[in-house]
């Protein structure tokens, strides 16, 4: 039952207008930034490949791979989005854009080391790079390094004195190293900047489940949504407080809009089967906890919880399969629970 949090990255990318000449290449990219900015990402890919063919500009070249990176990386396509990114800064070695953008796709691919050597590139090329020293604060906080984090957080905050996320995340950050008051104080600057701002509601939230003050966090998560419903994580850490409190029919609707906004979410179907077994609908349990094993098929606690639920539906040869597979994933409950059930020694 764990607790999750949004992570939000920052891309940046620019070309150089005042540079451009007219022509097949000019065309290519204007073509390429209205598909893109109409979030047809298809149709940009295409023009940005053309705009490729009409120019030897390396500065411009550069700027196409960066964008066509862009593009890649939002269909997350990111061996391509890397690919395009490196090339790049093959071009242009200083191109502090396409630095930062690396390191975001590595962020997404959870290789958050690299996406901090990357993010530092870029700063050691701009100095007063907001966006890559936010985004090297989170990969930070993702790495444990809070203090870190902080700094970097701090940093963006000295150059942009209005900048509502870099309050709320540095916010979260002191919540975890136990620096509550600055928390706090951080959680109400963000809002004094951006009321509306639903990350810090939910930042909020996260906190206050930290410090087990259930009540404030189900407040915080339940104003997150209003002001953004498709927030899925939301919805997740919502129903994780429910479950702790037992309140299973309100853990399972929130579960399942979780499911609904996001169908990969594995923490969702594994909660929600949870709670399926807490209230006797077996079938339902074991429906979810399959789920899971298809996202995952090496999550031994889903063979096991499935392997529970075949036992009480009676359907012991599918449950000592499950539970076998548990052991064999390194579930130390599922032996103990062969040997008492069953008096298998496995």
């Amino acid at each position: 039952m764990k607790i999750t949090r949004i992570i939000l990255f920052v891309l940046f990318f620019i070309i150089p207008l005042d540079d451009i000449f007219s022509g097949q290449f000019l065309n290519a990219y204007k073509k390429g930034m209205r598909a893109l900015n109409q979030k047809n990402y298809i149709k940009a890919i295409d023009y940005f490949s053309d705009a490729l063919k009409f120019t030897e500009n390396e500065k411009f070249l550069s700027v196409i791979y960066n964008l066509r990176g862009t593009v890649y990386s939002k269909l997350k396509e990111y061996d391509k989005a890397l690919r395009d990114f490196e090339k790049a800064i093959q071009l242009d070695p200083k191109y502090e854009e396409a630095y930062n953008n690396c390191g975001i796709v590595y962020c997404e691919l959870g290789r958050f080391e690299k996406a901090i050597e990357n993010y530092t590139r870029a700063i050691e090329l701009w100095r007063k790079y907001p966006e890559a020293l936010y985004n090297r604060g989170l990969a930070y906080l993702e790495e444990g390094e809070y203090e870190k984090a902080v700094g970097d957080f701090t940093e963006v905050i000295n150059l942009r004195p209005r900048h509502a996320s870099a309050y709320s995340m540095r916010a979260l950050v002191y919540s975890k190293i136990g620096s509550k008051e600055k928390a706090f104080d951080d959680f109400s600057k963000a809002l004094e900047i951006n009321p509306e701002y639903s990350d810090t509601y939910f930042n909020r939230g996260l906190s206050y489940s930290d410090y087990g003050e259930y009540e404030k966090a189900v407040e915080a998560f339940t104003k997150s949504i209003k002001l953004n419903p498709a927030n899925a994580d939301a919805y997740y850490n919502r129903g994780v407080i429910y479950l702790e409190r037992k309140e299973n029919k309100k853990a399972i609707i929130d579960f399942s809009q979780a499911i609904s906004l996001n169908p990969s979410f594995k923490g969702a179907y594994f909660n929600r089967g949870v709670c399926y077994q807490r209230i006797k609908e077996e079938k339902k349990a074991i429906e979810d906890f399959s789920e899971v094993i298809k996202l995952n098929p090496r999550d031994a606690e889903a063979f096991y919880e499935r392997g529970i639920s075949y036992f009480h539906k009676w359907e012991n040869e599918k449950s000592i399969l499950d539970l076998k597979k548990a052991v064999d994933l390194g579930h130390s409950r599922a032996r103990k629970f062969l040997k008492k059930n069953f008096n298998i020694d496995y």
